[in-house]
Formats: C-alpha cells, sequence, structure tokens
C-alpha cells in the first residue's frame, strides 16, 4: 500500500512540477479565494532550511487543494500573498480539514516574521486562538506588501495527509461558516432525529430492531460531526486524541451493529454462509475492543481495508434472506447497506488520496449517510408494522372463537362497574362527611390557639405567645442585625388597690393600663402582652434605645394622667417601667432580654416608682 502511494505522490509531483506556483492577490474585490497554487517539500526539517532551501527543490501544485493520501511525512507548504490594498487588512486563513494533526504557520514579510501560530486537532480546543470547528488563522497583511506563508504539517498519526487551503475576508467567512452550519445542523439534526425517534420507539415497545436502528443512526450522524469537525468542537474539546479515532470507529462499531440488525429483520435461515458471517463480524468486534492498542494511522487504515469486506458480506448474506423471503424489510436493509457501503469506499477514496476532495464532493458523503439513515428508519418501523398486522389477525381469530365468553364477560364487567359505582359513591359521601368535620375540627382547634395566646381579662396576647414571639423577634434581629427593645411595666402598688377596693376594680385597672399601653403603639409588629399579674411587656423590633425609651416615657405618663372610675370613686395609678435595647447575637438565651429589663424595672421599683429605668443603669 505504502508503495502504491508513493508511485501516486511522485506522478502527481512530477505532473505538478511542471506548472509554478503563482501568488494570491487581494485587492478591492477579494472576499475570498481558494489557494491551490502553492509549493510544498518534504525535505526542509527546520523553518531555517525551508527559507534557505532552493525553490527549485520544491514541488509546485497548481489549480487543486493538496491532497497527499496515508503519507506519514511532515510536508512544507509555501505560497504567496500580495496585498495591493493601500491600507492594511487582516484575512483569515482556513485549512478545511479539521483533521490534520499538528499546524505549524509561519508568515513573513521579507526577513520580518508577522505571526508564528501552532494548531490543529492535537491540541484541545481551548488552547486554539480562534475556536472553530475548523483551523482558522488571522492574518495580518501592511498595506501594498509581498508577504509569504511556510506552513509545516504533521499528520502522521492522523487520517489522510489533506490540506485544503482558502483565504477569506472576515465578514464573507462568517456569512459562509453560517450558511454551512445551518447545512450541517439540518443535515446532522435530521439523522439524529431519526435516531432519536427509533431509540423513544425502543423505550416504548422494546424491540430491539428499533433500539440496533436507532444506535447507528446515531452513530452515523456523529460520523458526520466528526468528518466536519463539529464532534470535537461541541462533543469532545478537551480529549484531542479522539478526533482522530472517532472516524474509523465509529465505522467499524456500525459495520458490526448491522449483524444483529439484520437477525431481528430477516427471518432466520441456517446456514454455513450465515454461520461464517456470525463468527467473521464476532472476532471483528473482538479486534475493536483492542484497536486502541495499535498507533492511530494504523487503525485508519486497518478500517478502510477491513470494512468493505465486512460489508459486503452483510451484503451478500442479506440477499440471501431476500430471495428465501423478498419482504419490505429486507429490501430497505439491503439498501441501506448499499448506501452505506457507498459512504465507506467513498471515504476510504478520499483518505488515500486517489482523487482531489472538496466540500462539493463531500455531499455524496452525506446523501448517502441521509439515504441510509432514512432506510433504516423505513425498516424497522415497516417491520413493527407488519409484526403488529400478525398480531392484529391472530387476535382478531381469538376474538370471534371467543365471541360468546367475552358476551359473558362483559355482563359480569357491567355488573362489578354498576357495584363500583354504588361502592365509590357511599365512598364519596363518607369522605365528604369527613372532610366537613375535620374543617369543622380545624376551625376548632385555631379558635382554642387562638384563646390560648390571648388574656382572658384584657384581650392582649398572653405570656405563652410571648415565649414564642421573643425567639422569633431574637432571631430576625440577628439575622437583619438590627436592634431589639423590651419595656416591661408593672402597676405601682397594685396590691393596695386590690385590697381597698377589691379584685374587680384592680382587674379595670388591669384593663385600663393595657388599653393605655396599646393606644401609645403605632406600629403593627409592636406587640404588648401581658406577663404576669399587673406587669405587662412590650416588644419593639428594629427600635433602638432612644426610641424604646421615649415610648416607654409616653406610656408612663398617659398612664399617670389616667383615672378608672368605681362607684363614684376616681383611683389614680403609675407604673413603673424597665428598658432593655440590644441586637440579638445568641438566639439559644431569650431570657437575657427579660432578666435585664426586670432589673431596670426592679430599680424603677426601688428608687421611687413611676418611673422609667433603662439597662444598663447609668451610675
Amino acid at each position: 500500500m505504502r508503495t502504491f502511494c508513493a508511485l501516486l505522490v511522485f506522478t502527481m509531483v512530477f505532473y505538478a512540477s511542471c506548472f509554478p506556483a503563482t501568488a494570491i492577490d487581494i485587492n478591492s474585490e477579494f472576499s475570498s479565494k481558494k489557494i491551490e497554487s502553492i509549493h510544498y517539500s518534504f525535505t526542509p526539517n527546520s523553518l531555517e532550511d525551508a527559507q534557505q532551501s532552493n525553490l527549485q527543490q520544491w514541488q509546485s501544485l497548481n489549480n487543486k487543494p493538496l491532497n497527499l493520501g496515508l503519507e506519514t511525512r511532515p510536508v512544507w507548504i509555501k505560497f504567496q500573498l500580495n496585498n495591493y490594498l493601500n491600507k492594511p487588512t487582516e484575512p483569515i486563513l482556513s485549512l478545511d480539514n479539521p483533521l490534520l494533526n499538528n499546524v505549524y504557520l509561519y508568515h513573513f514579510m521579507g526577513e520580518k516574521q508577522l505571526k508564528s501560530e501552532h494548531l490543529g486537532d492535537a491540541l484541545p480546543l481551548s488552547n486554539r486562538a480562534i475556536k472553530s470547528d475548523s483551523l482558522l488563522v488571522k492574518l495580518t497583511l501592511p498595506a501594498n506588501s509581498e508577504t509569504t506563508v511556510y506552513l509545516n504539517v504533521n499528520n502522521n498519526a492522523g487520517i489522510g495527509l489533506r490540506v485544503p487551503l482558502t483565504l477569506w475576508q472576515q465578514d464573507a467567512l462568517l456569512a459562509h461558516k453560517s450558511m454551512l452550519n445551518l447545512h450541517y445542523g439540518l443535515l446532522i439534526g435530521f439523522i439524529f432525529s431519526l435516531a432519536i425517534s427509533s431509540l423513544v420507539l425502543f423505550a416504548f415497545s422494546r424491540k430491539h430492531y428499533f433500539a440496533y436502528a436507532g444506535v447507528i443512526t446515531l452513530m452515523l450522524s456523529l460520523f458526520l460531526a466528526y468528518l466536519g469537525g463539529f464532534g470535537f468542537r461541541y462533543a469532545s474539546p478537551s480529549i484531542a486524541a479522539l478526533q482522530q479515532l472517532m472516524l474509523p470507529i465509529l465505522l467499524m462499531l456500525i459495520t458490526v451493529l448491522f449483524l444483529p440488525l439484520q437477525r431481528h429483520v430477516c427471518i432466520p435461515i441456517k446456514s454455513n454462509l450465515v454461520k461464517g458471517q456470525t463468527i467473521i463480524t464476532t472476532l471483528y468486534a473482538l479486534v475493536i475492543v483492542l484497536i486502541g492498542l495499535l498507533p492511530t494511522a494504523s487503525v485508519a487504515l486497518f478500517a478502510i481495508l477491513s470494512i468493505p469486506v465486512i460489508l459486503s458480506y452483510h451484503v451478500v448474506t442479506t440477499l440471501f434472506y431476500l430471495r428465501k423471503n423478498p419482504t419490505s424489510p429486507n429490501k430497505s436493509l439491503l439498501m441501506a447497506l448499499g448506501f452505506f457501503l457507498i459512504v465507506v469506499i467513498h471515504f476510504s477514496v478520499a483518505l488515500t488520496g486517489l482523487y482531489t476532495v472538496t466540500r462539493s464532493s463531500l455531499i455524496l458523503t452525506f446523501a448517502a449517510s441521509l439515504s441510509c439513515s432514512f432506510c433504516l428508519s423505513y425498516t424497522v418501523i415497516k417491520l413493527f408494522i407488519l409484526q403488529r398486522d400478525e398480531q392484529v389477525t391472530t387476535q382478531q381469530a381469538l376474538i370471534a372463537k371467543s365471541a360468546a365468553q367475552d358476551a359473558l364477560l362483559n355482563e359480569r364487567i357491567e355488573l362489578q362497574e354498576r357495584t363500583r359505582h354504588e361502592l365509590e359513591n357511599q365512598v364519596d359521601e363518607r369522605t365528604f362527611e369527613l372532610q366537613v368535620t375535620l374543617r369543622e375540627l380545624e376551625d376548632k382547634n385555631r379558635e382554642l390557639e387562638q384563646l390560648n395566646m390571648e388574656d382572658a381579662l384584657t384581650g392582649v396576647k398572653n405570656r405563652r405567645f410571648f415565649d414564642k414571639k421573643i425567639i422569633m423577634e431574637i432571631r430576625r434581629s440577628r439575622r437583619e442585625q438590627t436592634p431589639l427593645s423590651i419595656i416591661m411595666l408593672d402597676i405601682d402598688k397594685f396590691k393596695a388597690i386590690n385590697d381597698t377596693y377589691g379584685h374587680l376594680t384592680g382587674d379595670q385597672v388591669i384593663r385600663a393600663v393595657c388599653d393605655v399601653i396599646k393606644q401609645q403603639l403605632k406600629r403593627p409588629l409592636d406587640e404588648v402582652v401581658r406577663y404576669g399579674g399587673e406587669e405587662f411587656v412590650v416588644l419593639l423590633p428594629n427600635t433602638n434605645n432612644q426610641g424604646a425609651l421615649a415610648i416607654a416615657e409616653q406610656i408612663r405618663c398617659a398612664i399617670e394622667k389616667n383615672t378608672v372610675s368605681v362607684a363614684g370613686t376616681t383611683i389614680k395609678y403609675t407604673i413603673s417601667a424597665g428598658v432593655y435595647t440590644h441586637i440579638a447575637d445568641d438566639v439559644h438565651n431569650p431570657e437575657i432580654f427579660t432578666e435585664r429589663a426586670d432589673k431596670a424595672l426592679y430599680l424603677a421599683k426601688q428608687h421611687g416608682r413611676n418611673q422609667v429605668v433603662n439597662f444598663p443603669i447609668s451610675q
């Protein structure tokens, strides 16, 4: 094979050397131009050698892109760019083969180096200057300049040494890539949708031939994606080695999967031909498992030599099945094998460099892949329809045979249905009654909870509510870092009022104090709580110490001016108050607020009552 490729390359070199390469001109009408006039050579070992070597030692190529087939030696490419514009321009050089391992670009104007860049699919996508599925390099051409570009292309572990070059104006490249990506997306997306449809049908029907057809079609869409560089960009941008291996491995896996699909589509027939196909394909599958141990170039060579042989065996056995049982699924499976064989042969011929590969010639690969996918989908769907029709026919025969039993069964079902409806109605009635009872119970529980949280005498919240509320406010204070103030109030000499006027009058005094406190609280979040006996607590969230002292003093003054009349007797009374304000930092110790406010209240009592004392107590 290497001898054949060497003779082919020699013939191409001899023929091309008769026509010297010409420079690429850039003028005001420049939009894009294929670079098909180049010089190339395998002789230089470095950039210095390439610059110093005589141009006569280089081979020239005209009017076609460079395609050296399975050549593994690094090649140097040289071409000239002439910018006739009166301003600098920045065209983009596109290497339209995304499967090149390593490409080193050097751009010179005379002896001055304008650019040096390393690209290729051996580099992760994140290391590329322009992150694209194609290999792109931005060049800077000074005004009215003549520059030279050197490319050192090494594809020793890759698939074919094919170096198509195109120079683009940036807007033209963007428009071209947009249209190309649209076509690629529509084609690959359609094939991918066929694969997903087959896999979805497998999930619903559990028919294995849907799974095999779906996986084959999915791999075919991945093959096209990697062929265009999109697989490397979107599926495995950080695993550069997959770019070279995926194409031959995908083709080999598809070839193997055609065997189990054929076994499900075609009616089994015992034959030495079929037995030999099974043995050979099984051995081939074992080879694929170990294929990663071989060099990448050997994998590609093994694939293009072995796949047509295995596929031809599949075609022969399918023809054998078709002769015995000429059904539509068998015919469409044969067509799918034929189209896939076209894809493999075209890929192999392009890989060996037997003809010039362009994007136009790749249309044959895409058309054959699309046709293969469509035939596979038709095969499994048609097979499913035929099997379903057979099942329907069998079921109809069984139904006709058991018509009498079905009539009796329908009567029993009807009787059971009536009984079920009656039971459902009874259950619905009992459920409704239970829901009404539960709703009434919830209302009672809510009323009871409300009563448990309110003081029966004053109608304000009680100690139980306070114990829960203080914890909530302490958590809010710590979370929002806002001050929390608490005022503890106590009616002065309340025992004397009880002893002198009786407990009923004492209750009136307590209610009067509670009313006065509520009148002084203006915010919805402020709460007054009867803490116990004649003692009250006022919770003031988000209130600083000065504000709390002011409210406490207002309450004290209002109570001092207020009186209670009982049986023509006017009773005057006062209160003492203790205030504490703090930004909470410990939610597990809420008692600290009541203890310190209570200490301040105790000092207010000691120092004469009818006053407000703040904690900490000023000395």
